[in-house]
């Protein structure tokens, strides 16, 4: 059976999916949001190069582009009848997703197509559930790292692995077929696994990013140096300490030794300067309200409260509101 797969999104993630897959050989479409990147990915190309002292090649790859708004292609609301594996990744950031986006991307892909989220955060499943049947999605956690220096190139920083796992208990994507994808992934180059327990994994990167994200933010310094700052490591324990409460309560297991996890990330990811401080730096929103937001929303309907969240979450939009106010625009999202 033939695989294909759509990428939605070319930002840095999108791009190294993207660059990585088509470069093994597996036919690959982008769908972009901004003309701008549509026109330059058609004359150009997309490059994908490899981390200083990496041992992977550079690869230049010219995939199928399309925007999303379909004013660039007919609307693909049906399938087109042949026997095909059709793999939807997901790739924006969770500050796009909204009703019209999810409207825009049901109008955009084929009505078999199983969607693989690979968004930061809770909530995505959800509000795509919407539109889209929800025994159809995949969630996906990835430590894959990736930079993107312009609208045709990104930089692959760092292997990782990414767990794919479906989005509900019962019912959804067969394990056969979560498999194929973990098989096409790794013919890319990438440790893919299936896990039977995605939600744990979700929720294990969501508060490591709660802890780290925020912090570097409001601090403005790359990850590692949030253990040695004076009173940080006490603020770290605490965020996370809050968010393995309501973990807890929401019958989320999770590892024992979480805490040694976001110490090891800062450690080597010393020099990273988080997606949310990056953010904060250019002005842009933040995925604050998905990631130490989704806690809130969830210890609320609890009836729990995480003073520590609630504080750096209040911070961080102070410094979004900061941020556009300097620039004299309004609230956008790449």
């Amino acid at each position: 059976m033939k695989e294909t797969v759509t990428v939605v999104g070319a930002g840095a993630l999108g791009m190294l999916f993207g660059g990585r897959l088509a470069s093994a050989g597996t036919p690959i479409e982008l769908i972009v949001r901004r003309a701008e990147q549509g026109a330059r990915l058609k004359a150009e190309g997309l490059t994908l190069a490899a981390a200083a002292g990496g041992d992977e090649a550079p690869v230049k790859v010219r995939p199928a582009v399309r925007l999303l708004d379909g004013s660039d292609a007919p609307v693909r609301g049906a399938d087109s009848g042949e026997a095909e594996e059709h793999w939807v990744l997901l790739t924006v950031k969770q500050t796009a997703l909204t009703r019209e986006f999810a409207a825009a991307l049901r109008r955009s892909i084929p009505e078999k197509a199983y969607l693989v989220c690979l968004q930061n955060g809770i909530g995505h499943a959800e509000l795509l559930s919407e539109v889209f049947p929800r025994e159809r999605i995949l969630l996906a956690v990835t430590t894959e790292g990736a930079l993107k220096r312009t609208d045709t190139e990104a930089v692959h920083t760092g292997k990782g692995t990414t767990w794919i796992g479906s989005a509900v208990s019962e019912g959804g994507i067969p394990l056969s077929r979560q498999k194929k994808l973990a098989a096409l992934l790794g013919a890319a180059g990438f440790r893919a696994e299936v896990s039977n327990n995605i939600q744990q994994r979700v929720w294990q990167k969501l508060l490591m990013n709660a802890v780290i994200n925020p912090l570097t933010a409001i601090l403005q310094v790359p990850n590692g140096e949030l253990p040695r700052l004076p009173g940080v490591p006490q603020l770290m324990r605490q965020l996370l300490g809050e968010g393995e409460a309501l973990a807890q309560r929401l019958g989320i297991p999770l590892d024992a030794d979480l805490g040694e996890q976001v110490l090891s990330v800062c450690r080597a990811t010393a020099a990273n300067r988080s997606s949310m401080l990056q953010d904060v730096l250019s002005g842009r929103r933040t995925e604050i309200g998905a990631i130490n937001g989704g806690l809130l929303r969830e210890a609320a309907a609890l009836g729990m409260e995480l003073p520590v969240n609630e504080t750096v979450y209040a911070l961080v939009r102070a410094l979004e509101e900061k941020g556009h106010q300097a620039e004299g625009s309004p609230e956008q999202c790449q």
